[in-house]
């Protein structure tokens, strides 16, 4: 009788921990991302060769990135990689990471707000001689619109500063990298997490 009593409390507790876990108020649905992202893009150049005045290029020019990442009901957060089609630069890319938070005010959309980080890769041609390098680190902010187009995929929209702030000294000739500021659309593939 005893071990018949404690094998149907045994078999009453496991599925009562069973049930209870499928009703906890702690479940929450996180998601695996994949995602694709255009955009456009400005960025300062400053170029100071003593005795002459500084003098700043504003370059214009687009970009295609790709992120992977996770999200739950109010955080998501990417690593990305981003290629630049810059005039005058032989190569221009970011490897960085993302954190956002997600203001969900409704079934259709949510706002973000974010912070970014990662090294901006570039090799700058200047004025068609010397080739000026750099791998500096990066930091900023983000900010959009995620628009549900479904339950597994959502069309981001969005802004981002990234704030590199590098030098190139050759031959007393000085190039400062500044801030790129960018505008962006994604298309973000969500998949479930277990």
């Amino acid at each position: 009788m005893k071990n018949t009593l404690t094998k149907v409390l045994l078999t009453t507790l496991l599925a009562g921990s069973a049930w209870s876990a499928e009703i906890s108020d702690y479940k929450f649905d996180t998601y695996s991302l994949l995602g694709f992202e255009g955009g456009y893009n400005t960025f300062d150049v400053e170029r100071n060769a003593p005795p002459a005045a500084a003098r700043i290029t504003k370059y214009n020019f687009g970009h295609a990135g790709i992120k992977i990442g996770a999200q739950s009901e109010n955080y998501r957060l990417f690593l990305s990689a981003r290629y630049y089609d810059a005039q005058d630069f032989d190569y221009a890319t970011t490897l960085g990471a993302e954190l956002q938070y997600m203001f969900n005010f409704s079934s259709m959309m949510n706002f973000y707000l974010g912070v970014n980080t990662g090294i901006a890769n570039m090799r700058f041609i200047d004025g068609g001689t010397t080739s000026r390098t750099i791998s500096d680190p990066y930091v900023g902010g983000d900010a959009g619109f995620n628009i549900h187009l479904g339950e597994m995929a959502d069309l981001e929209l969005g802004a981002r500063v990234m704030s590199i702030q590098a030098e190139n000294v050759i031959s007393n000739v000085t190039y400062k990298f500044d801030t790129i500021v960018s505008g962006y659309a994604s298309i973000i593939f969500k998949y479930k997490m277990d």
